[in-house]
């Protein structure tokens, strides 16, 4: 495989402030590579600013896309322990869900809570205005040990259906795994997802694969993960499934860097440590950003559809309860 520097002239070429830092031989990195050289051919992106930026001129306002009042609507799914919380939290940039230590303490309450996304921040300085207004929703974890999800799913249904039937609809759907889960773990968060939106199937262009606990201090533990769910996985998921594309992959750590230095394990690492944070960040970002335009949205026949498919399998539920 062939080699991928990081000198200079590479990354003028790339015209890209983000650092490549897992390996010069990881294929992921070779592959964001020659996606972002096929990107430079199209038009780029606007650069975002908050709604109470100072910046007045015409063309500033054009490329804020979004305001709290006009919001990237996001909602994370997953199994408990996975990250979801964490990962909102992250993106808010506060505690605004709280982490669920057990699955005796989940209810099926679904929590939303709203701010600016700056994925970059505190990884990168000077970076607070490259963002974009999120609304981000919290659900309970599906697939646990005491199997609730007959009480989760109804309320992660309703909710979804609430949002894709409002106006903007819903842009991103976060399936939250550890990056350690099995394949066979991933595939049951799948099904569970594709059971949950019948009879609907064209929210799979909205969902992106979110691998949690990625952290750098285990990179050399993970990174063969991360290949094989790349290389194998992804493939399988889209035959599986019947798409036309892979779903994207994200790899993001939640975790405060911790200094090699005062770990007493080495020299001062905070530098490849935000760089690499940064990096994840603006991956993560980008997947969710290039949904913008593509909401998921339900007409008032689809959001019926939904809803009478629901009431079909509770039915047949409450039938095989008293059969049983």
């Amino acid at each position: 495989m062939a080699q991928l520097s990081t000198s200079p002239s590479i990354e003028t070429a790339w015209e890209n402030p983000f650092f490549e830092l897992e390996s010069d031989y990881d294929p992921i990195m070779i592959a964001a590579k020659r996606n972002h050289q096929q990107q430079q051919q199209q038009e780029a992106p606007p650069i975002l600013v908050p709604s109470d930026s100072t910046a007045t001129t015409a063309s500033s306002r054009r490329r804020s896309f979004t305001t709290e009042d006009n919001p990237l609507k996001i909602i994370a799914l997953g199994k408990t322990g996975d990250g979801k919380s964490s990962l909102l939290n992250d993106i808010l940039g506060k505690e605004a869900f709280k982490h669920k230590r057990s699955v005796k303490s989940q209810t099926a309450e679904v929590q939303e809570s709203s701010g600016f996304w700056s994925p970059l921040q505190p990884h990168m300085p000077g970076k607070g205005n490259f963002g974009c207004h999120v609304h981000a929703i919290d659900t309970p974890g599906f697939g646990d040990s005491q199997l609730r999800d007959g009480q989760f799913i109804p309320a992660i249904r309703k909710k979804i259906i609430e949002v894709a039937g409002l106006e903007g609809g819903l842009h991103c759907i976060l399936l939250a795994f550890k990056i350690s889960n099995s394949m066979d773990t991933i595939m049951t968060g799948l099904r569970t997802l594709s059971d949950l939106m019948k009879p609907n199937k064209t929210f799979w262009k909205n969902v992106i694969l979110v691998f949690t606990h990625a952290d750098p201090s285990t990179i050399n533990r993970y990174r063969s993960n991360k290949v094989t769910l790349k290389t194998k996985v992804g493939p399988e998921i889209k035959d599986y499934l019947e798409l036309d594309e892979e779903l994207p992959m994200v790899f993001i750590s939640t975790q405060k860097h911790m200094c090699s230095y005062f770990k007493g394990m080495g020299d001062c690492d905070c530098v490849h440590g935000s760089r690499y944070h940064a990096d994840c960040r603006r991956r993560f970002y980008e997947q969710v950003w290039k949904r913008r335009n593509i909401p998921f949205q339900l007409d008032e026949e689809e959001m019926i559809q939904m809803e009478e498919e629901e009431e079909e399998e509770i039915n047949t539920e409450e039938q095989e309860d008293s059969i049983s």
